[in-house]
């Protein structure tokens, strides 16, 4: 088994020694994780900066962990960000833990004409604990980005301006439809996929969404929730390619 994972968000800047680890990363470490004096683990800060180490644990909640340099991993290609509305309860947490594995590079909670949750500070929060602990479960050396909320017009913009294919997921969504498996063409930079409420997008949204470049897309006739529609998005996009 590998060496279980740490979050050191000051990793990139160190070249070896020893490191603090925080209060939180070593009560999981010797709590949950079991862990003992001198254990290997493997620190990450979250942006493709990993080192193996060995854990030191002190009184109560004190621990370092030493470590020689840090190897800088590349992040997986094409760029594949995800902008939902918000889900409610822990259904928010199904959807990030489980879009992390698959190297999202970032997710932005849409404000929509039918959204029931809006995201808020302690959202942004929780969030950020719950896609760290999902890529040091999954050794995914990059946590997905949050980006502020946002709405569909504003997401649209945004991608265009980096150069990010923008595909709204909707259910026969009309006769632009592209089929989401076949959107990342070589060369391309990336691809952002847009997935509205429970209510669906508007009328108004689909159009805005078109009338700055985005493409419709189906994930097929079924209408399914908003966490499963990302994580089908996320698949299809990620594991789809690279089996291809």
């Amino acid at each position: 088994m590998s060496a279980p994972w740490i979050y050191v968000p000051a990793l990139a800047s160190l070249g070896g020694g020893s490191v603090a680890i925080s209060a939180d990363e070593a009560r999981h470490a010797a709590g949950s994780r079991r862990l003992r004096d001198g254990d290997a683990v493997t620190l990450f800060d979250g942006q493709g900066s990993v080192a193996p180490a060995h854990l030191r644990l002190g009184q109560g909640a004190a621990a370092h962990a030493d470590f020689v340099a840090v190897e800088r991993r590349t992040p997986w290609t094409p760029r594949i960000e995800i902008a939902t509305a918000v889900p409610k309860g822990d259904r928010l947490t199904t959807l990030l833990e489980s879009i992390a594995p698959l190297a999202i590079a970032a997710w932005t909670p849409l404000e929509c004409r039918h959204s029931v949750v809006h995201f808020s500070s302690a959202l942004a929060q929780r969030s950020q604990r719950v896609l760290i602990a999902a890529c040091k479960q999954s050794r995914q050396p990059f946590v997905p980005q949050i980006t502020a909320a946002r709405s569909v017009a504003e997401c649209c913009d945004d991608a265009r301006a980096r150069s990010l294919r923008v595909l709204l997921a909707h259910p026969l969504g009309g006769t632009a439809q592209e089929p989401l498996g076949a959107s990342l063409p070589n060369g391309s930079a990336g691809v952002l996929v847009l997935i509205g409420p429970e209510g669906g997008f508007s009328a108004d949204e689909i159009s805005d969404a078109c009338s700055r470049g985005a493409r419709t897309t189906s994930l097929g006739e079924s209408i399914l929730r908003i966490e499963l529609a990302a994580t089908c998005a996320a698949t299809i996009l990620r594991l789809g390619r690279r089996a291809d």
